[in-house]
């Protein structure tokens, strides 16, 4: 997001709320764009970096907002939410984590990160990358994002990084922003050539003017196909603010493969996407949820600067570009909760964080279903919040919306974002991380697991900071545009994150990234721990080649997880998750897509408690 001091005019969004759930082919307008690529750059070289940065202070106080009486007014107006009931789930749990991109002189925070199935990670900030073996629990270095931009001759600012793993080609996406004119306005790419990434990458340097209509590019947000990359882009007027300067929301539909490869991008734009003549703003793509989907791709977006409202836009492209009948396909559809332009958020002292607006900050595509997150009003507490909302049956005429506010009533929570943490196709589990503070906690981050069927862990604390955040001297402090999370694709016990949270060094009150990993499992769960073995349990066939039954009894109703190890004490699959009643029970599964050695199979229950563990022979 530009960061720039403006003085602009606010204005009052009633109370509203639409009846009927609309759908609409739209014959938006295409343009095919062919980019070659401009250099290759490498993060292992032994370049001085001297991390440089200018402190843009923007002005946290969006203008084309609700004012603050008629976000008050609309703690009585709106309809009342459904506040998160006490928890009915088992929490997740904290594994690794650690202090990650230091802060070098930058707000927001604009927190992003990616991790790979070899488990190297990239975290990012607005100013630094920061590279993370998580498989052998050491830091690989930082680079800043200058160094990202600088080989393309680019002479302006870098703002607004994102990056994506793919699991399909074992490589990374990085992309970032230059500059705030027409005539300056860039998107960088830059494309792993390999697993590592610290070593080679194929950059690219796209137009951030694409129609020459004297705009300029803000806000990147990506997602990834088999074949395919898509990146939504917002285009603003110059001089003006992010809030009022808004034109319309772009897609861009990339050939992930010409990036990987070195060759020249085929590209081609989406523009125009409106509805009743209004560009539909700030489109958030549905990444895949266990795995890449293609070729279609899913968007959400909603009325971000709104009070009371139910409407959310799903936006569908459907097949690869330049495909024969490809269409642009949008429907408006209304949740049955409520949400509303979400107030700033408290720190000590009297100080501040904004929050910007409403709008999808994190999604993704799993069993037919949609789950997203943004910030809302809670209209109970008065505090910001989070705003989880499920899209069920999505490729049907009339999906269906619910939605959900959690809450805290101490912390104000804010900057979520989301992943899919379930087995099944049943299981539509996920893991919601976002932003927490108040006057009495300083700024940290947490987590918390719902089954995306309106059921809900406690929160887990995953960091408080130490100090206040006061980067910017002034009494409203920025608190990130965005938070970064991503399912270990090769380990769906694992989900890492990175947030925020305040430290102070020197006399400097800051803000950093916090790494975490968050498991399914307890910490400590593996194959080194005595067994308690409260009921006896029976295993066969053993050996075998396919289906092996368990069969054991149960005193009492237990939540259980049954977890499928290798030798080394790894998580090979998490086999099954769920509420077990008292009484005999026969579990069965198969052995035949493993190939052939020893493995066990660990029983326990929410709290950890070993139930058992029970050495099986795949032959």
């Amino acid at each position: 997001m530009k960061k720039i001091i403006l003085s602009i005019s606010l204005f009052a969004i009633s109370v509203c709320s639409f009846s009927q759930n609309k759908k609409e082919i739209k014959t938006t307008h295409k343009k095919t764009f062919t980019i070659p690529k401009k250099t290759v750059i490498n993060f292992s070289d032994n370049t001085e970096d001297f991390y440089t940065d200018i402190q843009c202070v923007e002005k946290p106080i969006p203008g084309g907002i609700p004012k603050k009486n008629d976000t008050e007014n609309a703690k009585k107006a709106s309809a009342q939410p459904k506040i998160n009931q006490p928890s009915t789930l088992p929490s997740p749990y904290l594994g690794k984590n650690f202090f990650g991109n230091p802060f070098y002189n930058s707000t927001p925070n604009d927190n992003d990160l990616a991790v790979s199935d070899s488990c190297k990670i990239i975290s990012l900030s607005n100013t630094i990358i920061y590279f993370y073996d998580c498989a052998k629990d050491s830091s690989l270095g930082t680079k800043s994002l200058n160094t990202f931009a600088t080989p393309l001759g680019l002479q302006h600012e870098e703002f607004d990084p994102i990056v994506e793993y793919d699991p399909v080609a074992d490589r990374f996406v990085l992309v970032c922003l230059n500059g705030f004119t027409d005539s300056t306005s860039s998107i960088i790419m830059g494309f792993s050539q390999s697993n590592d990434p610290k070593g080679s990458w194929n950059m690219y340097n796209i137009p951030g003017n694409p129609k020459n209509n004297g705009l300029w590019t803000d806000y990147p947000m990506m997602s990834l196909t088999q074949k395919e990359l898509f990146l939504t882009v917002n285009l603003l007027y110059p001089d003006s603010s992010w809030q009022t300067g808004f034109v319309e929301t772009l897609i861009w539909q990339i050939n992930k493969t010409d990036g990987y490869n070195g060759n020249t991008l085929t590209m081609q734009m989406h523009d125009s996407i409106f509805w009743n003549g209004k560009a539909i703003r700030n489109l958030c793509p549905a990444k895949g949820g266990s795995q890449l989907y293609s070729p279609n791709q899913y968007f959400v977006s909603n009325r971000n600067f709104g009070i009371g409202y139910d409407t959310v836009f799903v936006v569908e492209v459907t097949d690869t570009m330049n495909a024969p009948g490809q269409q642009v396909i949008v429907k408006q559809l209304n949740s049955d909760k409520q949400y509303s332009f979400p107030p700033d958020a408290r720190q000590a002292s009297g100080q501040k964080f904004a929050t910007n607006d409403c709008r999808n900050l994190g999604a993704f595509y799993e069993n037919n279903t949609i789950q997203y997150v943004h910030n809302t009003l809670d209209t109970v507490t008065g505090f910001c919040a989070v705003y989880h909302g499920v899209i069920s049956n999505v490729s049907a005429a009339t999906p269906v919306i619910n939605g959900n506010i959690i809450n805290d009533t101490l912390l104000d929570l804010g900057y979520p974002n989301i992943s899919y943490s379930g087995i099944s196709a049943t299981d539509n589990s996920a893991i919601i991380n976002f932003n927490h503070a108040c006057p009495t906690v300083h700024a940290g981050c947490s987590v918390m697991k719902t089954d995306g069927a309106g059921q809900y862990s406690a929160r887990l604390n995953v960091k408080n900071g130490t100090s206040l955040v006061n980067v910017l001297g002034t009494a409203l402090e920025r608190w990130g545009d965005y938070s970064g999370s991503q399912r270990k694709y090769n380990d769906p016990d694992k989900v890492w994150m990175n947030g925020y949270h305040g430290y102070q060094q020197g006399i400097q009150k800051r803000h950093g990234t916090w790494i975490a990993e968050i498991t399914m499992t307890p910490n400590g769960v593996g194959l080194s721990q005595n067994p308690v073995e409260d009921e006896p349990v029976s295993v066969f066939p053993n050996p075998s080649t396919d289906i092996v039954h368990v069969q054991f009894e149960l005193k009492k109703n237990e939540y259980l997880n049954f977890v499928l190890y290798d030798l080394n004490g790894k998580i090979v699959q998490v086999l099954l998750r769920e509420y077990i009643k008292a009484g005999v029970q026969n579990f069965s599964f198969s052995l035949q897509p493993m190939p052939a050695g020893t493995y066990f199979l660990k029983i326990y229950n929410a709290a950890g408690t070993g139930f058992v563990t029970k050495r099986l022979v795949r032959y």
